[in-house]
């Protein structure tokens, strides 16, 4: 007489290599967790509104120096303030494409910021470093001069 309540052995016909679904279905858990943690955590945070001054007026410059690079007239209307003058620019006179070298010491005060910014293109006058004019318009700087 066997007494299956208190035997320690196996049935013959079960597996004990058997593979369960239970790890698998737990891991799967784990990074459905996850996930929606990234998800809920860019929705409450989005990057734009992590980004100080002083990184919007770096990609304020930057945008309008690639612009400028590509001759998009259509882009760099968006990029700079109304009373923005070609002639007066800082990067009137200067030849080949220009690279953006650094953007040091933004000085903020309301709407309007100044910005220390070295450039360089393949001409004569080498690397520059220039005070800019910006101007916020709502949430994006732009540049004037």
């Amino acid at each position: 007489m066997s007494d299956s309540s208190g035997s320690s052995e196996q049935d013959p016909g079960e597996d004990p290599r058997r593979v369960t679904a239970t790890p698998f279905m737990a891991a799967l858990a784990i990074v459905v967790v996850i996930l929606v943690g990234i998800v809920v955590s860019s929705v409450l945070s989005p990057a734009d509104e992590n980004l100080t001054d002083s990184d919007r007026i770096n990609r304020a410059v930057a945008d309008y120096l690639q612009a400028h690079n590509h001759n998009d007239t259509d882009v760099l209307e968006t990029l700079v303030c109304d009373s923005y003058s070609d002639e007066r620019a800082v990067t009137a006179g200067r030849e080949g494409e220009i690279t953006l070298v650094g953007v040091d010491g933004s000085e903020i005060e309301g709407d309007h910021a100044t910005a220390q910014v070295r450039i360089t293109a393949p001409d004569d006058q080498g690397e520059t470093t220039d005070t800019w004019e910006l101007s916020r318009e709502g949430d994006t700087w732009v540049v004037c001069n």
